[in-house]
């Protein structure tokens, strides 16, 4: 007896086949749901494959002025203002998920899966996203923002399971996306080419040269303060004779300021706006850890509401290269509670 009618998010690759695999086992009556983000890129013919070796119907939702607006632009407005964005978190919240549910309401279809790696539960009404089982690819932290209502209308079916596992699942149903390679920079990037600038130049927004200042003298120029972040030592191309690291950016005079001493990365504190609280409510107790970049490690700390809703986060031990424009996600263990986009070190 079928469990009734559901949309899985197809991108052609082995995570959101096994999804939909997964979800026809366990008894589903499924459709595929692709997202069309770029217009005038060729059709994947690995998607198609991959809908039809599983027999599921496939329909297509073009975005791709959203994700120009929402995601591109907004992005590259944030590297122009020399803070470094994470696209991706923006992307799920904003594009994926909201447009995805959208989508599916259309197609009469109130539940989503996809092949994400992480866990839901719910506990008296209330649900809470959890790390994926597979450390190595757990994306929790790229999901902080969704809210109740649309994680009442999804289903994460790999968050149980190891990447390996999953294509040792994918081999044994046959299908041929088992072998297919992982993406490993972000969707719109181009090989060879730092994000910052192919944010920029597909947005057509002006460079921000400047000068490499070390010790208050000029020993370098660069060519655009998009093109680097805090904490950089790679690609500076500047001489000191001793490794170099990016302390600062300045998106008014364009000048990148380097330290050769690496505590002076370290920061005790920072603040982050626009928080989200995932259960609609500021968790009052707990062991609140924060991470503030997708691979960092959780840190155990102490979160201060100012009087603009903003947070003073102060981790129990200082955190190298806390960078504006990142998320910092807060957990409870493997649950995540929210988090917000660093703003102020």
């Amino acid at each position: 007896m079928s469990k009734g009618r559901i949309a899985v998010a197809m991108s052609g690759g082995v995570d959101s086949s096994v999804a939909a695999y997964l979800a026809i086992k366990a008894g589903y009556e499924v459709v595929g749901i692709h997202l069309k983000m770029e217009t005038d890129l060729p059709e994947d013919p690995e998607l198609h494959r991959c809908c039809a070796d599983l027999g599921i119907e496939l329909f297509e939702h073009d975005c791709a002025s959203e994700f120009y607006e929402k995601v591109l632009y907004a992005s590259a407005a944030e590297y122009a203002a020399g803070r470094t964005p994470n696209p991706c978190c923006t992307c799920n919240k904003e594009l994926k998920f909201a447009e995805l549910l959208k989508a599916v309401s259309f197609l009469g279809i109130e539940k989503v899966f996809t092949g994400h790696y992480v866990r839901l539960t719910e506990d008296s009404g209330i649900y809470h996203l959890q790390k994926g089982v597979d450390p190595g690819k757990d994306q929790s932290y790229f999901l902080y923002r969704l809210t109740q209502d649309e994680l009442s209308r999804v289903g994460f079916p790999l968050g149980e399971l190891t990447k390996a596992q999953v294509r040792q699942i994918a081999a044994d149903a046959g299908l041929q996306c088992a072998v297919r390679k992982d993406s490993q920079d972000a969707c719109f990037q181009i090989p060879g080419e730092c994000c910052g600038e192919t944010l920029r130049r597909r947005c057509n927004l002006p460079v921000r040269r400047g000068k490499f200042i070390h010790c208050g003298k000029v020993v370098g120029r660069h060519d655009g303060i998009h093109r680097y972040t805090l904490g950089q030592r790679q690609g500076l191309n500047v001489a000191l004779g001793v490794p170099a690291y990016i302390r600062s950016i300045s998106p008014e005079s364009g000048d990148i300021i380097l330290t050769t001493h690496s505590d002076e990365l370290l920061s005790r504190d920072f603040t982050v706006k626009n928080p989200v609280w995932q259960s609609g409510d500021f968790p009052f107790s707990g062991n609140i850890t924060v991470r503030v970049r997708y691979r960092s490690p959780g840190v155990r700390c102490r979160i201060l509401i100012l009087p603009d809703n903003s947070l003073q986060v102060t981790p129990e031990m200082p955190l190298r290269a806390v960078t504006p424009g990142q998320a910092a996600v807060f957990y409870d263990g493997d649950t995540v509670l929210g988090g917000g986009i660093i703003d102020h070190v």
